[in-house]
């Protein structure tokens, strides 16, 4: 059976209110890349950046999925703000410069514990112009996870589509990160991004207590 080729990229926040989830954050992505490691139906790349205030660092870029890096207390050290926008608008340039193999769908995932309040390149409306035309023209999956702040307010004034944004509490984002992982393999076996949308099996999963 031939495997979808996927080049994913996850925005992880690592600004300071992340501390309380640290280690499920550290927990959730090591799980998720791991799925990938194992999937029967995806071949996958990945790139990680992550971002706060001081600094948008690009831990890995498009690093096999079987080779890729782990997250962990030293390198994932939640400090500072928000710079959202500035961040997406950082990755959506890198990710625009990465070389697809045939037939490679691409999948950006945006996880974030707050609202932004720190950018200085970007504005909602110039990030939203960004993510609608990589959406619209470019057939990309952009998935916003909200971790105990409004995805539904986030998510929309950038431009994300409706069913591609969930709300989470901060303690099951190893489900949510699972449930990405389930949306990409709809995506790049079908190369619909509707069939991304995550269900409503997975929008309540990620809200239990």
């Amino acid at each position: 059976m031939n495997k979808s080729p996927l080049f994913a990229h996850i925005l992880l926040d690592r600004s300071g209110s992340m501390e309380s989830c640290r280690d499920t954050a550290i927990d959730a992505f090591n799980e998720y890349v791991m799925g990938l490691r194992r999937s029967d139906t995806v071949d996958a790349r990945l790139s990680l950046t992550i971002f706060d205030s001081e600094s948008i660092d690009a831990l890995a870029q498009a690093e096999p999925a079987k080779s890729f890096l782990e997250l962990s207390r030293q390198n994932f050290i939640p400090r500072a703000s928000t710079p959202l926008l500035d961040a997406i608008g950082k990755v959506v340039a890198d990710i625009d410069r990465v070389e697809l193999r045939d037939g490679e769908k691409i999948a950006l995932v945006i996880l974030t514990d707050g609202h932004e309040n720190a950018s200085r390149e970007h504005t909602r409306e110039s990030i939203k112009k960004l993510l609608e035309d990589r959406q619209d023209n470019k057939g990309w999956l952009v998935v916003f996870l909200g971790a105990d702040v409004d995805a539904f307010d986030e998510a929309g004034a950038i431009g994300i589509k409706s069913g591609k944004y969930m709300y989470l509490k901060k303690k099951r984002l190893l489900a949510a990160m699972q449930h990405v992982s389930a949306s990409q393999a709809r995506y790049s076996e079908t190369g619909d991004i509707d069939k991304g949308d995550f269900t409503a099996e997975e929008q309540k999963d990620v809200q239990r207590d």
